[in-house]
């Protein structure tokens, strides 16, 4: 009975499946104060692929198809260039702005570059990354089939952020402020749309995806402090948000709520 449920009600298994696996770590993490031994991201989102997984499974879909599918790695080098290139420009360049005005700019990565590339790949494999196997793998398509990329995106970046709220009950990085709240929701909803056209760009595949989330989660590598806005928010709200949300806005200008071109390049 309850595979026949799961097999006919795919989207609401999902969403039980990974909200249960991921707040079920979270209580156990904050009531045992596991927060000394174990970073809260080493089990919390496996919830999301392991929900797609077992759905998938459900369904009768070979399993092994379905994330070659999700994992083709036979794209275009661009793509991955794209991955790159959006989150460490969006990143920097608040640093950059944050030293206008008098202030000071510097170049302080978070460690060598091998430790840069260790963390970076970690975060995509291990990590955030792994998210996008459910989310934009599995959750994306599917949500498409009765509304529009743009529409999809937005849905899933409220899902998205709402699976994210335990963090803010005890997670050093969440802060229950005002301005990195509306930050945060903006950045996370923002973002979700944009990772929501760029897997039809690549025809499924979230391994770009999984790129550009670690890369989101590896930080600046530019110091910039002392400037006339450093400090006021504007910057974290305007360009850390914002900049997701004008690649949107230039998105569906150009190509309306379906985001992307039909004729986009996906294989190498």
């Amino acid at each position: 009975m309850l595979r026949e449920w799961t097999r006919t009600h795919q989207l609401r298994a999902f969403v039980l499946i990974a909200f249960g696996w991921t707040w079920t770590w979270d209580a156990l993490y904050y009531i045992f104060n596991w927060g000394e031994v174990l970073p809260v991201t080493l089990g919390r989102q496996w919830g999301v692929p392991i929900a797609a997984l077992v759905v998938v499974w459900v369904s009768d879909v070979p399993v092994g198809d379905w994330l070659g599918r999700v994992l083709d790695w036979r794209l275009h080098p661009t793509l991955f260039g794209i991955a790159l290139f959006i989150p460490l420009f969006i990143t920097n360049v608040q640093s950059v702005v944050g030293a206008l005005g008098g202030g000071s700019l510097s170049y302080s990565p978070p460690g060598s570059l091998p430790i840069i590339v260790l963390f970076v790949l970690a975060q995509m494999l291990l990590f955030g990354g792994v998210e996008e196997i459910g989310w934009r793998g599995f959750l994306q398509p599917r949500v498409q089939e009765s509304m529009s990329v743009l529409t999809a995106g937005l849905s899933i970046g409220v899902l998205w952020w709402v699976w994210h709220l335990p963090l803010f009950i005890g997670h050093e990085q969440y802060r229950l402020e005002p301005v990195f709240f509306v930050q945060y929701t903006l950045f996370v909803i923002g973002a979700s749309i944009v990772f929501g056209a760029f897997v039809n760009v690549t025809d499924g595949s979230v391994l770009p995806l999984m790129l550009m989330h670690g890369t989101v989660n590896l930080g600046p590598v530019l110091a910039g402090s002392g400037g006339l806005l450093d400090g006021t928010g504007i910057i974290s709200i305007v360009l850390g948000a914002g900049l997701w949300w004008l690649i949107v806005l230039a998105l569906v200008l150009q190509h309306g709520r379906k985001m992307v071109s039909k004729t986009a390049v996906t294989s190498g």
